[in-house]
């Protein structure tokens, strides 16, 4: 049999539609291929959203009487639908068999299609594979019986944080058996993967189907978004919670932000509320590509491609931000995105926010602008590394926004330069081991194997760290009554709360008193002692602060040579330059290039005391002045 040869399309408004053909368990998995224009295909077909698999494990398929070659793991989808209508063919859309992979122009054209064929499928099946344990039906039970509960006291009190402490009932707690199963659903491959964040957004039915069992995505993301930090609601799913956090922060700042209104969104009492709620908020797309670069996908490319069907892929004008271009180098594509955001009043301000280098050569440069970010990380941590600056928070370090103007031109070789107006105002004279933001938690499970054991906590540790001669040049020896820590030290590991509202030093001295209670009580050594019970309020604010240092992750605390406390890049070391940028929001770490006119950024940073336009303020005085600052 010769192998299956696509016919062009007749135009961009043309879709390919496959025929699944009827078939008992062992027949030969056989299908039609037919072109169609777009608007003839609205609601007449499923579209499947599933993880590719290996390309060395294929399966023949008979398209059209000729071989086509698919996944082991498309194969077993089709043979599960096939066989849940043996005798009915059945049309679908599916990207491996209805566009020509091998066809860069096709490709290009087709992908900015995609977010139209998922919208106007009749439903999005999430294909998340065999069911070889046998325990998909169990998942879906728990899930679901935990959502039932859930939506209960939810429908009381309309509000997760007006939900008194719960004392779930005993069956709903799940035991070591239960959250394995849990853990090894979210572990499946297709919650790896890339594209199906924007299959799943657009969809107006997603129905995860695991093996013969079905269930719907909109129970998974509402108990994923129960899963906001109250230990009483995630003692629900074991230690399967940093999991859940992170598909809650994908409903937040991903699944939300698509405007179609015909969606599983609304299917659910708290997923309902949460995306009525935020509908007139105008996220980032930095964010939503920030996101993405914790997820899977074999083309690096596609880290950006995989969400231009995101209204925020668009200008106000309908413009798209980058075109798809197949036939670029990854590194040309990023480069072209990284000016597309510079040339966005709404996205500008924040995009060097997102550099976040995870190698010494990307900090050099070597690989590419220090300042372009890179969008495909290492995949060690499946949680994404959050900016210290973003929409909607309070900081201003650059003053005004529309201050921002830049310059990007040539420089020797194929150096492509970044031209900002900015100061430098300080440079790091010490900095700290880089940070883990899970031994701040409240729970010893969270915690490094030698820190369970230890005398002291993770925040005593790291004070202690900071070296005495240092404390005494900059007077950080008097801390506040109650707290063995100086303020601005303990102010600094929460980014000052990184919020729209400021909070104030009165204010976040009991939230840290209730912090260090909290940690007192939890810790397991015998030499440390209990603390008395907490009230809700305190209990709450110790999860705030424990929350809120989730930004030490990849990063350092550091000490300027004028004394600030600092969040720093992984990457910093004594001697790079702090510096504002005018219009960005945070301050920025550099490091001074071989050619000494030029710069390397290090990433973002926070340091105490510069987040509100302070410098700013002196510049407009004439106390100092700004230059110009170029990237390398």
């Amino acid at each position: 049999m010769v192998n299956f040869r696509y016919k062009d399309l007749p135009s961009e408004d043309h879709i390919r539609i496959m025929e699944l053909l009827p078939g008992s368990k062992d027949d030969p998995l056989r299908c039609h291929l037919t072109s169609e224009p777009r608007q003839h295909t609205i609601h007449s077909y499923e579209a499947i959203s599933y993880a590719w698999g290996s390309s060395k494990d294929l399966f023949s398929v008979v398209c059209c009487g000729e071989n086509l070659s698919v996944t082991k793991n498309l194969a077993n989808a089709l043979l599960e639908l096939r066989s849940q209508n043996p005798k009915t063919s059945r049309r679908l859309w599916i990207d491996a068999i209805c566009i020509n992979q091998r066809d860069s122009g096709e490709k290009n054209k087709q992908v900015k299609q995609l977010g139209w064929i998922f919208r106007n499928a009749r439903q999005v099946i999430a294909w998340l594979g065999n069911d070889e344990d046998g325990i998909a039906n169990d998942c879906f039970r728990i899930l679901k019986n935990c959502n039932v509960y859930l939506g209960e006291q939810f429908d009381i009190y309309k509000n997760t944080r007006n939900i008194p402490t719960l004392q779930p009932p005993r069956h709903l707690i799940l035991d070591a058996a239960s959250s394995t199963k849990i853990r090894r659903l979210m572990s499946l491959s297709y919650f790896q993967r890339l594209w199906v964040l924007q299959e799943a957004a657009v969809a107006k039915d997603c129905q995860l189907l695991w093996g013969s069992h079905r269930m719907s995505l909109a129970e998974l993301m509402e108990l994923a978004c129960f899963c906001d930090g109250r230990t009483d609601i995630t003692r629900l799913i074991g230690d399967n919670e940093p999991t859940f956090r992170f598909w809650r922060i994908i409903f937040l700042c991903v699944y939300r932000t698509y405007d179609n209104t015909d969606s599983w969104r609304v299917n659910k009492p708290l997923i309902r509320f949460l995306d009525e709620k935020h509908r007139d908020q105008r996220g980032l797309f930095l964010d939503i590509l920030q996101i993405g670069s914790s997820l899977f996908a074999t083309d690096a490319r596609d880290y950006i491609y995989a969400f231009l069907g995101n209204p925020l892929a668009h200008s106000p004008d309908g413009k798209l931000l980058l075109e798809p271009d197949y036939r670029k180098s990854v590194k040309e594509v990023y480069y072209d995105v990284a000016l597309a955001f510079l040339n966005s009043r709404h996205e500008s301000p924040f995009l060097l926010s997102f550099v976040q280098h995870s190698s010494a050569d990307e900090v050099t440069g070597s690989d590419g602008p220090s300042w372009v970010p890179r969008w495909r990380k290492p995949q060690k941590n499946p949680t994404p590394g959050f900016t210290i600056g973003n929409i909607g928070l309070s900081f201003k370090a650059g003053g005004d926004m529309h201050d921002f103007q830049f310059q990007v031109y040539n420089g020797s070789g194929t150096a492509k330069l970044l031209s900002l107006q900015g100061l430098i105002f300080d440079h790091l004279t010490w900095v700290s081991r880089p940070l883990r933001s899970d031994n701040f938690a409240l729970h010893p499970a969270q915690w490094d194997e030698g820190l369970r054991t230890s005398p002291k906590t993770y925040i005593e540790m790291l004070w202690d760290d900071v070296p005495n001669d240092l404390k005494e040049r900059y007077d950080l020896t008097k801390a506040p009554a109650n707290s063995p820590f100086d303020e601005n030290f303990t102010y600094t590991l929460v980014t000052g709360y990184n919020n729209r509202e400021a909070v104030s030093f009165k204010r976040h001295r009991k939230i840290v008193q209730a912090y260090l209670n909290a940690l007192k009580h939890a810790g397991c050594p015998e030499d440390r002692r209990k603390s008395p019970c907490q009230t809700d309020n305190q209990a709450c604010d110790a999860s705030r602060y424990e929350r809120e240092t989730r930004n030490c992750t990849n990063r350092r605390l550091a000490l300027t040579k004028l004394g600030r406390f600092a969040l720093v890049p992984q990457f910093a070391k004594p001697g790079d330059a702090c510096c504002v940028f005018l219009g960005m929001v945070t301050p920025f770490i550099l490091r001074q290039a071989a050619t000494r006119q030029y710069h390397h950024l290090m990433g973002e940073a926070y340091v105490q005391g510069i987040m509100q336009g302070e410098l700013v303020a002196e510049l407009d005085r004439g106390d100092i002045e700004k230059g110009l600052i170029t990237l390398i």
